[in-house]
């Protein structure tokens, strides 16, 4: 199979996983994946993912499907969910997400992902956001703020709160 093949079938995608790569090409030859490292046209994201390195991250939306793909299943939350919505005016560099697995981090080409685990009775409270033909599972505003409850019994005072400096708009 030719690169260019590869290229026009997934260049949408911020994220290609491998089992999608196999629907897509039966007869795929897991040996090009590594060739093509190599040649600098893809970046191994974590095993079984990767992206084409000529392809942008273009905002955290694609960073936020990256973290929905990459761990599953998980939810946008936390801080990236509150800077989402507005509630918090710093920049949010590492995306947490929250999920039913193990607690887990991942530096990857494409950025820093954390994922906090929590029970699975408490994996709700998300919805889709859509971007183009891509959703991501996003935390409502209300769950994100459950989950950093949860997640954080130590934020139990008036005063802790005040400290995350929360935008709810006039």
């Amino acid at each position: 199979m030719l690169f260019v093949e590869f290229q026009n079938k997934f260049s949408r995608y911020p994220v290609i996983p491998v089992i999608e790569i196999e629907k897509a090409f039966p007869d795929f030859d897991h040996n090009a994946l590594t060739r093509w490292q190599k040649k600098g046209y893809l970046e191994k994201v974590r095993s079984g993912f990767y992206r084409l390195a000529s392809l942008p991250i273009s905002g955290e939306i694609d960073r936020f499907f990256i973290a929905n793909r990459i761990y599953a299943p998980s939810y946008i939350s936390l801080q990236s969910a509150l800077w989402w919505y507005g509630f918090i005016p710093e920049g949010v560099f590492t995306v947490t997400s929250v999920t039913t697995r193990k607690t887990e981090n991942f530096q990857t080409p494409a950025g820093h992902f954390t994922y906090r685990s929590i029970r699975r009775d408490l994996f709700f409270g998300y919805r889709m956001e859509k971007k183009e033909d891509f959703g991501v599972k996003m935390a409502d505003p209300a769950k994100a703020l459950l989950d950093m409850l949860y997640l954080h019994p130590h934020l139990d005072s008036a005063d802790h709160c005040f400290e995350w400096r929360l935008n709810f708009g006039s």
